[in-house]
């Protein structure tokens, strides 16, 4: 039979996930400065917006970072993975099931029927779309 780690490089070269795509500078800034709009004053985000229309100018700062971003992106399997485990795992201090793994605790749930399964789940469902609906404004 196959070793684990033969059957694992099998799979993974069966089945090759794409590569993790850079965005578009111009979409990042404005992400960006979407997110910012209902964490900062009028005036702040007028001034970030500024500064960001600087950094946007071609030729610029930003220019030269994506570049050098798209050139990481080239040259790796994932070019987030690396400061993503870094950033999430090794610096924080915060503890890591809120802060970079959340995940959704239930409560425990006995179930007669498939009915009663189905109803609990498109409940669960219907106030994750909730949510997703109140942080997507």
């Amino acid at each position: 039979p196959p070793s684990p780690a033969s059957l694992h490089r099998c799979l993974y070269s069966s089945y090759p996930l794409p590569r993790q795509p850079v965005p578009p500078l111009s979409q990042t800034l404005d992400c960006y400065l979407h997110s910012l709009e209902p964490l900062v004053s009028p005036e702040e985000l007028e001034q970030t917006r500024r500064m960001v229309e600087e950094f946007r100018q071609p030729g610029g700062v930003g220019d030269l970072l994506q570049a050098k971003l798209e050139k990481r992106a080239a040259k790796t399997e994932n070019w987030l993975t690396d400061w993503w485990q870094q950033s999430a795992y090794l610096e924080s201090r915060l503890p890591l099931a809120v802060h970079s793994s959340p995940a959704v605790v239930l409560p425990k749930q006995d179930y007669n029927t498939w009915r009663g399964q189905l109803r609990f789940a498109a409940k669960v469902i219907a106030g994750m779309l909730d949510f997703k609906a109140k942080i997507g404004r």
